[in-house]
């Protein structure tokens, strides 16, 4: 509440009769963890390939780590453009409407362009900020571009999932001393006991699921 201004309703609630209910969903509708994305990469590339990661083995060392942890992505930048199956690629790292790159946060975006052929797949990465090293991307093998000859377009987010790299030992997220924003210097924190790719169960880490967080569309 403000003083001076009239009480909400969920206020007048509690103050006149002790229930708490619609203020309750009024603060957590409007509290929480903020959840910055990072720089990072996409790529189109052949459905054979797998560009950025295979779930359940170890971090190819071709830069998802520094996506993962540190939001920089030249390097697999770099690695994308050298890969062999990957017809084009490159990074996102400067907001629409900035002249800089940096993070985005609620209501900012990055946008790329590119072109497909029938039979290719789209792959992406970037770091969900509050974490030590996970990333949002598509599955391993990337998203069909095309369902027999209409390319895809819309709003694909259905298709985004939450992963841990494994390159970095995992603190609570939006808390850890060694997750990007409050470490000392980039490449900080202890190893991941579990060297392996996986899938982060949103639920059980206590963060909102994808769609909440991430929107991701294409328009042809």
């Amino acid at each position: 509440f403000t003083i001076g201004e009239t009480a909400s309703a969920g206020i007048e609630d509690i103050a006149e009769d002790g229930f708490f209910e619609v203020e309750a969903a009024r603060v957590t509708a409007n509290t929480g963890l903020i959840v910055p994305l990072s720089p990072g990469v996409w790529a189109v590339h052949d459905d054979s390939v797998e560009p950025l990661f295979k779930l359940n083995e170890a971090d190819f060392g071709e830069g998802l780590e520094g996506i993962a942890e540190d939001g920089v992505p030249t390097l697999a930048a770099a690695s994308l453009a050298a890969k062999t199956g990957v017809s084009a690629s490159g990074a996102f790292n400067t907001p629409v409407g900035a002249s800089a790159p940096s993070a985005i946060g609620p209501g900012g975006s990055y946008t790329f362009t590119f072109t497909a052929e029938e039979g290719q797949k789209l792959s992406l990465a970037t770091m969900f900020v509050q974490s030590n090293d996970w990333f949002y991307s598509f599955s391993e093998d990337g998203i069909d571009l095309y369902n027999g000859d209409t390319p895809l377009s819309g709003d694909i987010t259905s298709s985004i999932n939450l992963y841990d790299a494994g390159t970095e030992a995992d603190e609570f997220p939006g808390a850890g001393k060694n997750q990007v924003i409050r470490q000392m210097g980039a490449d900080t924190g202890a190893a991941d006991a579990n060297t392996n790719v996986r899938s982060v169960d949103a639920a059980a880490a206590n963060v909102a699921a994808a769609n909440q967080i991430i929107k991701v569309t294409i328009s042809n």
